[in-house]
């Protein structure tokens, strides 16, 4: 077997590529292109989990053999032209002159690929020796990292506990409270820090045990430095049941995450943690998402030189971005453009991990020599790390699937009809068959091979329609904020690859009047694989389970998902995070969390409450949450400008409760499956189980 370079040792997460690929898609070793399901073409149940395509072509062959045409390149104007699958958001190949952006082309041979792999996991695995930190790249102690302001001693990290209230000395489940307190899974594999007293490099890391959103940096020499950084895993990963519930359950990298990044650097802030004075700038309200679109605040320098005033004025306008809920990583190798608004194409890997890029880096032309520093450590790793993401594969549904309902809902799901005359549908109509798969792509064998939906089967599972504003109809806040000018702004900065603009591989933010002609802004419809672990849903997460997407009406304005019970013989002010128990906490009928309704009038105090509940049954929005809604949408980073510091465990568990009615949080959209029965509701759902 050739799946497994010689001098890399298969890492943690290469191991669980490794399992869902063998366990899951063994049967694709053996077909002429590895993700086209020609082992029963007419089958209406069957899914490759996501991934890529390219990775899972080369399982089993040697390190010299050509890798196939990538499926997402094939994503281009007039593919979909009369096919039921519509496309309109299409592939922007970054690479043609690698001496020109200067980053590496992309691999040719499966061996190719698999180093430039291992590179990424090297980077991304917490454990590992190569890891990299937000704002910290690999050499946290760097000038262009500024010299480490990202990250903490250990012993800071260590006296949390005196922060949290009602201890008098260190818990023995320091770890596992950590864990629940700022939501954030513990892995099975080693991701170490050294307990008080203890010297790293004595203790191979140390004996404590952290969550994924951190890991140990380590010094230029590879050994320990006793210095924790703060990880992507943070807002992109997460844990959705546990191995006795299925062995690619527990914590799952590139699944849906429920941290609260903001208490955390609450805790932090008395204890010296320097990046915990941008809190007000950043961050959600709600715990489970996060603001990383606010990266739109680094468009504002250009690669070369330095800022105008006009730039300035054009993102400083285009307003706060708000809650956001990372889509998953295992449905990036089926889409063209990436980020829930497709602002940029699928081949930028700058920007996937901007918050990786040493401090001066985010500054371009502005900050001299230490910002050429941090840009070119994220040209050499940006795609390794991508390419890494785009290997990882969604988990399986852990229970029975009623197989002949599951086949009725694939029917429906790729072939109803929703704007059928005598459906009556309200909302204007959306390209393609009109169907599920119109917008989120084919899947079964049956439409996969069917030239009818799709022109040619390695489209599988491909998602690339940007689904306008007026029809999607979902919370407007995000989209708002790619304005013209602020997009315009960002193809000069480094993220946006510069080199490339004016040419027909303008890898700019994608929504330029210039790049998108006559199509209308929106939000990218996702590709469903894993769709069960990744509640909740829409681009903010406001909605709890999947039925509630499919059926508005069931949808509650005000709801809190389901606490983990308390550990047993905690002491203290404990805060726990989400449940993500399966058995106790998954709603398999309704697809997603459990969740208690929270009425408005018995609403307890909120870290900011944003709306008035007298008028929770009233459309008139009152004129002090319209001000300030005007005020947050008007400008950048205003949104919290009266975010009050969160001072009690009663704020800390009301940052549980997502209020729909405050601003980006919005849970209305996606009406047109309104048309729908609960009989069609139920197949379709079963038939999602198996993606």
């Amino acid at each position: 077997m050739h799946f497994q370079p010689k001098k890399v040792p298969l890492g943690r997460a290469a191991t669980a590529a490794f399992y869902c690929l063998s366990a899951s898609l063994g049967f694709l070793a053996q077909s002429a292109s590895a993700y086209v399901h020609d082992d029963d073409p007419n089958a209406l149940l069957g899914s490759t989990r996501g991934g890529s395509a390219q990775w899972d072509y080369c399982y089993g062959k040697p390190d010299d053999a050509p890798l196939p045409v990538d499926p997402r390149t094939l994503v281009q104007p007039g593919i979909s032209d009369g096919k039921a699958v519509h496309f309109n958001a299409y592939w922007k190949e970054c690479h043609v002159d690698p001496e020109l952006v200067k980053e590496a082309g992309h691999p040719e041979t499966c061996g190719e690929l698999r180093e430039v792999f291992y590179r990424g996991e090297t980077l991304m695995d917490t454990g590992s020796e190569g890891v990299a930190a937000l704002f910290a790249g690999t050499r946290y102690n760097a000038l262009s990292a500024a010299a480490g302001i990202s990250t903490f001693p250990a012993a800071q990290y260590n006296k949390l506990w005196t922060i949290w209230g009602g201890y008098s000395q260190r818990p023995e489940d320091f770890d596992r409270l950590v864990s629940n307190r700022y939501g954030s899974g513990i892995h099975d594999e080693p991701n170490p820090y050294p307990l008080p007293g203890e010297d790293p490099n004595l203790t191979n890391g140390g004996s404590g045990q952290l969550p994924e959103m951190f890991t140990q940096v380590r010094k230029a020499d590879g050994s320990w430095s006793g210095r924790i950084g703060v990880t992507c895993h943070g807002c992109h990963s997460g844990e959705v049941g546990n191995k006795q519930q299925g062995e690619d359950l527990g914590f799952i990298f590139g699944g849906s995450s429920a941290t609260d990044l903001n208490l955390f650097l609450r805790d932090m802030l008395p204890l010296g943690y320097l990046a915990s004075g941008v809190t007000p700038l950043n961050l959600t309200q709600t715990r489970g998402t996060n603001n990383a679109s606010a990266v739109n605040i680094a468009f504002l320098f250009p690669q070369k030189g330095l800022p105008s005033i006009g730039g300035f004025l054009k993102i400083l306008g285009s307003g706060s971005t708000g809650s956001m809920d990372s889509p998953p990583f295992w449905n990036m190798g089926h889409r063209p453009l990436k980020f829930v608004d497709g602002l940029f194409p699928m081949d930028a890997p700058r920007v996937d991990a901007v918050f990786y890029t040493p401090f001066f880096g985010l500054f371009g032309g502005t900050s001299g020599g230490l910002g050429k520093e941090g840009m070119a450590w994220m040209r050499q790793h940006g795609p390794e790390m991508n390419t890494w993401v785009e290997t990882l594969k969604a988990p399986r549904y852990p229970y029975p699937v009623n197989t002949a309902l599951a086949e009725a809902g694939s029917v429906l799901f790729h072939e109803l009809d929703l704007w059928a005359p005598e459906r009556n549908n309200k909302v204007a109509r959306a390209e393609g068959n009109g169907s599920c798969a119109s917008c989120h792509g084919a899947y079964a064998p049956r439409y996969v091979n069917d030239p009818e939906f799709l022109a040619t089967p390695e489209l599988e599972g491909m998602a690339g329609y940007i689904v306008p504003t007026r029809i999607i109809g979902t919370d407007k806040r995000r989209v708002a904020t790619n304005t013209e000018g602020m997009q315009v702004t960002g193809s000069k900065n480094f993220f946006g690859y510069p080199e490339t603009m004016g040419t027909e591989n303008d890898c700019g933010p994608q929504g330029q009047k210039r790049l998108r002609g006559d199509r209308e802004m929106g939000y990218l419809a996702q590709p469903l694989y894993g769709v069960w672990a990744s509640a909740p849903y829409f681009h903010n997460g406001s909605v709890p389970n999947v039925w509630e997407v499919l059926k508005p009406a069931d949808r509650k304005p005000i709801w809190r998902r389901v606490s983990a019970p308390r550990l047993e013989g905690a002491e203290g002010e404990v805060v726990m995070g989400y449940d993500t128990d399966l058995e106790r906490a998954f709603d398999q009928d309704k697809m997603g969390w459990k969740y208690d309704e929270i009425p408005c009038v018995n609403l307890p105090p909120m870290v900011k409450p944003g709306f008035n509940c007298s008028t929770k049954n009233i459309n008139v929005t009152p004129w002090p949450q319209r001000l300030l809604e005007g005020l947050y949408g008007s400008l950048t980073g205003a949104w919290n400008v009266d975010f009050p510091y969160i001072r009690t465990t009663e704020n800390m568990e009301n940052r549980k409760i997502y209020n729909t009615h405050m601003y980006s949080q919005g849970n209305e959209g996606h009406e047109f499956t309104s048309v729908l029965t609960d009989a069609e509701r139920t197949a379709i759902i079963e038939y999602l189980k198996t993606l």
